[in-house]
């Protein structure tokens, strides 16, 4: 689990990546097209992206608004940022669990993508598994930065693993 978001990310840009050499090389030098790839890239690079959000929010890279930063008195920075976390992690949660009866309510009216025929509970199931893992990683950075008072942002990879 500690490294999880961060291979599956890898191993899913490496995909996409071949796929559109693949797609260019068939375009552009056999002048013809692979049908599947565009809807197969499309399916991995959305999950490529909530999977990697994921892997970013336990680094403290994830991008914030840090205007009010400039405009508070620095004794309630602390308070207005976790007040701030708490709101993104309940949004996480209900997106997860709204996730989940989407993904739901797909499975009961069966439907599918139009060439690969991948069922579309199968492509939207990152939905609940994406924000369920940023909900996750997120409560991680919590404990990490206001529990244990660690740094909010982890630049080093060794240190990220050693976090988890």
């Amino acid at each position: 689990m500690r490294n999880l978001e961060r291979n599956l990310s890898w191993v899913l840009l490496l995909t996409l990546t071949l796929m559109l050499l693949a797609q260019v090389i068939a375009r552009y030098i056999f002048f013809t097209s692979i049908s599947w790839i565009e809807e197969f890239s499309r399916i991995v690079f959305i999950w490529f992206i909530y999977l990697s959000i994921s892997w970013i929010i336990i680094q403290g890279r994830h991008i914030r608004v840090t205007a009010l930063d400039y405009i508070l008195p620095p004794s309630w920075r602390w308070s207005f940022a976790l007040l701030a976390d708490l709101i993104w992690l309940a949004f996480n949660v209900l997106m997860a669990w709204f996730g989940f009866l989407f993904v739901r309510s797909e499975i009961e009216v069966y439907s599918e993508t139009a060439i690969l025929q991948i069922p579309d509970a199968v492509v939207h199931a990152i939905i609940p598994i994406g924000f369920a893992l940023m909900a996750v990683r997120l409560t991680q950075h919590m404990v990490r930065v206001y529990v244990r008072g660690g740094p909010e942002v982890l630049y080093d990879t060794e240190k990220v693993e050693e976090e988890l």
